[in-house]
């Protein structure tokens, strides 16, 4: 298909084909177009460089071309042509949870959705939920609940959810430490974590470094002490040498 190189003029051709009867009926975006008419063509015409052989000897420039003119490098429409940017709420409420708590991305995720809308299926008129577990994706759909069904604003909203996800945060790590405490005294045995498997061995050559720095220093200043007396002894002899020559 031959790419329109004159859309802003398509109401005036339209015109002219109602008045020779090209077209029957008027089309429906003709009043819109006739009450807000497009102030100009967004079209880009591509740039030709013309071989300077072609060119007519009294516009040819003297001497050789090395870089293109500011007419020639300018673009006209740019923002015109430029994607926006999509921007959400729900992003940057996000951005700014994870900021101040860092250590919320070390908590494990699930990550695999059967239809990708999961939070829409779940009552945020109460933080906890059956089938999602407590996480910053919490606080931002709680927060997002509270701005449209209660009469705060954004900044009430997310210090209301920020506040009921701590407590509900704190009821987790007591009650985690509280089962923990039980099934200790029942007689349950807990094996070290990888992370307290990692610190152990990297203790083990830790320990060995530092016997190992503590031989080398010792060695060094047993060695710095010796000089120390060597040169301490032959300033001595130089001074008793000159004395007895002075004599």
């Amino acid at each position: 298909m031959k790419i329109q190189s004159q859309a802003a003029t398509v109401l005036e051709r339209t015109s002219a084909y109602l008045k020779s009867g090209l077209l029957k009926n008027k089309p429906v975006w003709f009043d819109v177009v006739a009450n807000h008419p497009p102030d100009r063509d967004l079209t880009r015409v591509p740039k030709t460089l013309l071989n300077s052989s072609y060119q007519d000897p009294m516009n040819r420039v003297k001497g050789n071309k090395t870089r293109l003119s500011d007419q020639e490098l300018r673009t006209k429409n740019n923002k015109a042509h430029r994607i926006p940017k999509l921007k959400f709420v729900e992003d940057e409420l996000r951005n700014l949870f994870y900021k101040r708590h860092p250590w919320e991305f070390s908590r494990p995720k699930v990550l695999i959705e059967n239809e990708g809308n999961d939070n829409t299926q779940c009552d945020w008129s109460h933080m906890v939920q059956f089938n999602k577990p407590l996480d910053g994706e919490s606080v931002v759909q709680r927060t997002m609940w509270l701005l449209k069904n209660s009469n705060r604003d954004l900044f009430e909203s997310y210090d209301q959810a920020r506040f009921e996800f701590y407590r509900l945060r704190m009821e987790e790590e007591m009650q985690s430490a509280v089962s923990r405490e039980e099934s200790g005294m029942f007689g349950a045995v807990f094996p070290t974590t990888n992370l307290q498997h990692g610190v152990q061995q990297e203790q083990v050559f830790v320990d060995d470094w530092a016997v190992l720095a503590a031989e080398k220093t010792t060695a060094r200043r047993a060695t710095a002490i010796s000089k120390t007396a060597e040169s301490k002894d032959a300033t001595k002899s130089i001074f008793e040498e000159g004395e007895e020559r002075s004599v």
